[in-house]
């Protein structure tokens, strides 16, 4: 009789929901400071298409509809004679606002930097491009660390990080 109580309290605690909570929390604590991942792939054009994406190292957690964790991505992609940098949310759309807004960076301890940003030209609400992709790839390419303030919609301003060491990019 004893074991079985003990079984269904164990059982309780095994399925009970997790608590919700509003604060970014770590994705991998153990997941080195370089997590860049690299991708080639042929360009509808006849050229090749370079990609180096880096997820932020905590998950911004949001309400319904979008409960669960967002992760944040920064990708640089350089395709054509192009090189565009832009941030994507997994789940949850970036701030309408952010056409013709603005981000605030941080690198490493620096003072922070302003960069100007533009909505994806094919509508897609969750991402948002850099108009000065040479400069923020610059930073990066400096930089241990970025931290970037940006609004998600219906949210307060968020911050994520980016162990940004690392970077390989000579596209």
């Amino acid at each position: 009789m004893q074991l079985s109580l003990w079984l269904v309290g164990l059982l309780y605690v095994l399925h009970s929901p997790a608590p919700i909570s509003a604060v970014p929390q770590p994705k991998n604590p153990s997941a080195s400071p370089a997590g860049w991942q690299y991708q080639q792939t042929p360009d509808p054009s006849g050229g090749t298409a370079y990609k180096a994406t880096l997820d932020a190292i905590d998950l911004l957690q949001l309400p319904y509809p979008y409960a669960g964790g967002s992760t944040v991505t920064l990708t640089i992609r350089a395709r054509g004679g192009t090189t565009n940098a832009y941030l994507s949310v997994s789940k949850g759309l970036l701030a309408p606002s952010f056409q013709g807004g603005k981000a605030l960076i941080q690198f490493d301890a620096g003072k922070p930097v302003t960069f100007s940003l533009s909505a994806a030209a094919n509508g897609r609400g969750n991402l948002i491009f850099f108009d000065d992709t040479e400069q923020l790839t610059r930073k990066v390419r400096a930089a241990r660390k970025m931290t970037v303030q940006l609004k998600i919609l219906g949210q307060n301003l968020n911050q994520v990080t980016f162990n940004s060491a690392g970077l390989r990019w000579n596209h």
